[in-house]
């Protein structure tokens, strides 16, 4: 009897989700579309199936780098609120997580991973 509430919910997010994939299915384009092979890549179609393009190292870098910093972004808002129940420990533990991630970002400036500008070499 506790779990109605549960079943419930499941009931509801089935229906909508088999509604969505109806009106889909009955709304949508009923030809195929001219890039319907291709693999979606930011609503940017393939020009030619040959052409294999690479990325300058750099950008990933950028990208781990800002998720990595999101993250910690995440577990401070949390900390904060828990601060005064965690005292001195839960001080010094959030202290030396932060030291090192700062040290992880000044070692990233050191190496030039987090320039907005990448130089890309000459062929």
């Amino acid at each position: 009897m506790e779990y109605v509430g549960l079943l419930i919910l499941l009931a509801i997010m089935l229906v909508i989700g088999l509604v969505v994939v109806f009106l889909n299915t009955l709304l949508g384009p009923k030809t195929p579309q001219k890039w319907d092979d291709y693999p979606y890549e930011c609503g940017v179609p393939l020009y030619d199936k040959n052409v294999q393009t690479t990325f300058h190292q750099g950008y990933y870098l950028l990208g781990l780098l800002l998720l990595l910093f999101d993250i910690e972004a995440a577990f401070l808002f949390p900390w904060t609120i828990v601060y005064r129940y965690l005292g001195i420990f839960g001080f010094i533990e959030m202290f030396l997580f932060v030291l090192i991630l700062t040290c992880g970002l000044l070692y990233a400036w050191k190496k030039k991973a987090i320039d907005w500008q990448f130089e890309i070499e000459e062929m």
